[in-house]
Formats: structure tokens, C-alpha cells, sequence
């Protein structure tokens, strides 16, 4: 065979030397075990995106009514707040991959039932508000043990590459899902006129995602990991809550990402009213919302991964919270989409760089033996704290307006950074370059 023409060559150096300094910038990626398991878990959380907004698009369109939306959020608190450190406790003592597969699978089996649900139009409120129950049962013990397994899969130094990677799934699924989810339900409604065969489709789609990532999971090879052997599933409960109150500095930075959680990032419950309501627009609309949020987070994620994640958490977290605080009260005056769309943009900047400086910092100071129990309270912001959030947000919403609701949640988030974060020094300068020698209850160093 002849040689290679020079511009091939050329082609093919250019992409070498472009792939060389992605794994310079993402140190993270040169660990194929860890690629492995980003790219399936970009699978999963593309179609859980996809039916995150569906529910409570299909929820306001069978019923209309805010309190409903409110409703299924609180079904999804109840089992996360009530089984949150039980997830902690068995992803320490149980082996996280077989975890997460069994966690998966039955997750996609209630989707596929409720996916035939809507196919044979027999689809009520209640049962998407039950699936939501079950899901959030579900991610209890799903979260704590994929918190506890990825940063097996990379070295220390690239820890905090792989947590800003970790923290790019999320806004980067929102990117393009919502878009497509909005797409779908425009079309399949457009031509059925039948909003149940609409979110039918997308909670198929779901469950094939679901389905990809469990694949990749039972072919993912993860080196040996300690686990808690002594004391019963209520002792080491209690001995994790013991080290989070022994380490303050755990409970500072969890009590910023509950009420930035609280107060604003769960203002996502009330984008079908401002987008039916507010603006007076469908589904293409509330897509384009979630996009708009999702690009801005997608932004602040790679930042934050690239440049922030290893210094300066304090700092970065403070700037990040703030920037959500405001661009959501901005959200609540916004009665312009263009505008409504840029201020979320702000949003998804703002709280991205606030959740990898804050997660790098608890993933670099947390020994491995307390990590699924630590990672449970952190995952308790989406399990948890979020559907009490978006209860909040209707309530006030159906009491005052959605407007209204908004606004009063984002000066939350500001005067809470004001009055009490800028004061505690420890947090507002905390800077992890080095690993960190928590308190255990002996006395010595976390391993």
C-alpha cells in the first residue's frame, strides 16, 4: 500500500494533538474505566431529563392545576428525606456497581409500565405522582453509591477533573434533551392530539437510556474499594451523622447547596406555568427554557472543571450562589421570552459553578470509608431538598403567582449568602490544594 496523502496526515495529527491536550485539560479522561462509565451515565441522565420535564408537563395538561405539580414533588421528598442516610450507609458497606445495576433495572421497568400506561390511554395524574414515588425511592440509593464509585475510577490529583466532568452531565443533557422532549410532544400530540401518547413516547425513550447504562455498568471493571465492615446498618448511620457534625465545615457547604437548591435551582417546577401562562407559549417554549438553563450550566461546569475546581471552592461558591440568587429573581420580573431565556442562561452559569466548587471540596476531604454516607446527605439536594423546593414554589405560586414565588426565591438565596455564609471565614475561604485530615470520632486522620 501506498503512503498516506499529506493532507490525511495532517488530518489525522491535528486530531491526535486536539485529543492529547483534551486529556491535558481533563486529566479525568485518561482513565478509559472512567470514560466508560461518563459516557453511559450521559445516556441515563439524557433521558431522565427528557422525563423529569415530561411529568409535569403531562401532570399540568391532564389536570391544570399548580397544587398537583407541587403534589408529585412532595411524593418524591417523602422517601428521599425518610431513606436518604440508609442509601449512605448500604453504598459503604454494599458493592456499588451491583448497586447501581439492580437500582437501574427496576427503574426501567416502572418506566416501561408506565410508558404502556399511556400507549393504552389509561394514563391518571396519580400514577405519574407513583412513578415519581418510586422513582425517588429508587435514586436514594442510586445517588450516594454513583457518588461513591466514579472517583474510584481516576487517580487523586485528577479528582476534581472528574467531579467538574461529573457536574457537566447534568447541564450538558440539558442542552439538547428538553429541545428534543419538546419536539417530541409537540409532534406526537400535534398529530394524535393526545397528550398521554406524547409522553408515552418519552418515557420509552427513557427507558432505553436507562437500559444503555446499565449495560455499560455489568461491563465496567472498578479496582477493589474498602467498605465499612463493623457495627450494623444504624450504627454506621449514626457514625456518619457523628463525622458530618464533628467536620462543620461538611455541614457548611451542604447547607449552601440545600438552600440554593431550595429557593433556586427548584424554580424549574413552575417553567410550564410561565411558559403556558406567563408567555402564553407551548411545549417548544418550556423545551427551549430547560435549553437555555442547560447551556448556561454547561458553560459554568466546564469552567469550573477546567479552572476552578481544585482552588478557591469558598470563593467560587459564594460568586456561583449569588449569580443564581439574582438571575432567578430576574427570572420572576421576566415577561419577554428572549429575556426569560438569557436570565436562565445566567442561572445555569451561576449554579454550576457553585455545585463543582462545592462538590470537588467534599469528594477531596471526605475519607472513602464516610464517602457514600457524606454523598448521601449531598444527593439529598436533589432527592430531597428539590421536590420540597418545587412544593414551595407551587404553593406560593397558587397563593400569589408564579411571579411572585420567583422573586421571593431568589432574594432567599441572596440574603442567605449575605447574612450567613460572607461571615463563616472558614467557608468563605475554603481553598482544598491539599488533602484534608478530617475528625473522626477517634480522633485520627480519615484515610
Amino acid at each position: 500500500m501506498g503512503a498516506k496523502p499529506k493532507r490525511t496526515v495532517e488530518k489525522e495529527t491535528l486530531l491526535l494533538n486536539g485529543l492529547r491536550d483534551l486529556l491535558g485539560a481533563f486529566p479525568a479522561l485518561q482513565s478509559s474505566a472512567f470514560r466508560q462509565w461518563w459516557a453511559g451515565y450521559i445516556v441515563s441522565i439524557s433521558g431522565k431529563q427528557m422525563l423529569w420535564i415530561t411529568e409535569g408537563w403531562l401532570i399540568y395538561e391532564l389536570s391544570g392545576s399548580k397544587l398537583l405539580l407541587g403534589a408529585n414533588s412532595l411524593a418524591q421528598a417523602v422517601p428521599a428525606t425518610a431513606l436518604a442516610l440508609l442509601g449512605g450507609a448500604l453504598a459503604d458497606r454494599l458493592d456499588q456497581r451491583r448497586l447501581l445495576i439492580v437500582t437501574q433495572t427496576i427503574d426501567m421497568l416502572v418506566l416501561c409500565i408506565l410508558a404502556a400506561f399511556c400507549f393504552f390511554q389509561r394514563v391518571e395524574v396519580w400514577h405519574v405522582i407513583l412513578a415519581s414515588f418510586l422513582h425517588s425511592c429508587l435514586s436514594v440509593f442510586e445517588q450516594p453509591a454513583r457518588q461513591s464509585l466514579f472517583p474510584h475510577l481516576v487517580d487523586r490529583a485528577a479528582m476534581p477533573s472528574a467531579v467538574g466532568l461529573n457536574a457537566t452531565v447534568h447541564p450538558g443533557t440539558r442542552v439538547f434533551s428538553p429541545v428534543v422532549t419538546g419536539f417530541i410532544l409537540a409532534g406526537v400530540m400535534g398529530a394524535t392530539s393526545s397528550a398521554m401518547l406524547a409522553a408515552g413516547a418519552v418515557f420509552a425513550i427513557t427507558a432505553a437510556g436507562l437500559a444503555v447504562y446499565t449495560l455499560v455498568l455489568c461491563f465496567l471493571e472498578v479496582p477493589p474499594i474498602a467498605r465499612v465492615r463493623r457495627g450494623n446498618m444504624l450504627s454506621n448511620t449514626v457514625e456518619g451523622m457523628r463525622f458530618v457534625w464533628t467536620n462543620r465545615i461538611y455541614a457548611s457547604l451542604l447547607s449552601v447547596v440545600y438552600v440554593n437548591m431550595l429557593f433556586g435551582l427548584a424554580m424549574h417546577v413552575l417553567f410550564p406555568v410561565v411558559a403556558k401562562d406567563v408567555l402564553g407559549m407551548g411545549p417548544e417554549a418550556l423545551g427551549m427554557m430547560y435549553t437555555a438553563q442547560g447551556i448556561g450550566s454547561l458553560i459554568g461546569a466546564v469552567i469550573a472543571a477546567r479552572w476552578m475546581a481544585a482552588r478557591d471552592q469558598g470563593k467560587w461558591t459564594v460568586i456561583g450562589s449569588l449569580v443564581l440568587g439574582g438571575s432567578t429573581v430576574l427570572f420572576g420580573l421576566s415577561q419577554w421570552y428572549p429575556v426569560t431565556l438569557a436570565v436562565l442562561w445566567i442561572a445555569g452559569v451561576g449554579s454550576s459553578i457553585f455545585s463543582v466548587a462545592s462538590q470537588s471540596s467534599l469528594q477531596l476531604m471526605v475519607p472513602d470509608e464516610f464517602r457514600g454516607r457524606v454523598m448521601s446527605l449531598w444527593a439529598m439536594t436533589h432527592s430531597s431538598v428539590r421536590p420540597v423546593g418545587e412544593m414551595q414554589f407551587a404553593l406560593v405560586a397558587a397563593l400569589t403567582t408564579a411571579s411572585f414565588a420567583l422573586a421571593a426565591g431568589g432574594l432567599a438565596v441572596i440574603a442567605f449568602i449575605l447574612l450567613a455564609v460572607l461571615p463563616n471565614r472558614s467557608l468563605r475561604a475554603l481553598n482544598v490544594t491539599q488533602a484534608y485530615a478530617p475528625r473522626t470520632e477517634g480522633g485520627g486522620h480519615g484515610s
